[in-house]
Order: structure tokens, then sequence, then C-alpha cells
């Protein structure tokens, strides 16, 4: 699962999925890199950013192991109230149109009430600095 505004300008035929890597710049025993075998959409609309869902088909399956594992989804329809603290981490660019971090990023993120946010959507903010799922200034480790 990704979000879809990561593949607005990007050929998902020569995008490539990286598990249980850690540094993006050396070939680590546990990394484990497949082609996308295919896409589904969730009509995703870049003018108002909704529906901003990826879920990716990879070309081979993957081995789970201490660097790799399955991430629990909440119930569907399940509310998360305002106020709630998440994390968000990944190898985004650190700046808009920057290249890509070579360690993965984490942020702490809240959820925000409903009213500034866009009906049926979870949206989520950083309460003490600029910051966010599209801007990840912390590094994790090291």
């Amino acid at each position: 699962m990704t979000a879809a505004s990561c593949f607005r300008n990007l050929n998902p035929g020569v995008a490539t999925v990286v598990l249980g890597a850690y540094d993006l710049r050396r070939r680590e025993r546990p990394r484990q890199t497949f082609a996308i075998r295919s896409i589904s959409e969730n009509r995703y609309d870049p003018q108002e950013n909704l529906n901003d869902l990826l879920l990716l088909q990879l070309e081979g399956e993957a081995n789970l192991t201490s660097n790799v594992a399955l991430l629990p989804l909440p119930p569907q329809n399940a509310v998360v109230a305002a106020g709630t603290s998440c994390q968000v981490a990944g190898w985004g660019n650190r700046r808009n149109g920057g290249p890509l971090s070579r360690f993965p990023r984490v942020v702490n993120v809240t959820v925000t009430p409903e009213d500034q946010c866009r009906p049926n959507n979870l949206c989520t903010g950083v309460l003490t600095r600029r910051g966010g799922i599209c801007q990840v200034p912390a590094r994790v480790g090291n």
C-alpha cells in the first residue's frame, strides 16, 4: 500500500518496491526488491487529493522476517478520534522534487478534528513544527 500521489509522475513499470532495507545506498542482506505486477486504484483525484491510496501487487511473494512484517490495518469504517497520536515513516523526499532520503525518516503526527478535514478523510498534522506526511524531518536510528 502506498499513496497514489507518489505515483502521479512515475511510471509504475519502472518503479520498484524495496522491503527490509534501512540504508537505500547499500545492498543489505535483509533487503528484498520487487517489480510491480499490478496496481489497484481507488478513484484518486489529484485536484481534490481524495482517495490518495494505491494497492500494489508485487511480482513475487515477500519473505516475512524480523525486517519485513505485516502491518495490521484497522477494521473498515473504523473511527480514529481527533487528537490521536500516530507515526508516519518512509524514505520519501526531504523537500519537494528532491532526492529520496538515504535512511527512513519518521514523524509523529496528530489526527485533526473533522471540521479541519474533507468529509470521509483522515487528516493529520504536526502541531509543534513544520512537517507531516509530505515533509518528514526526523531520521530513524543512527
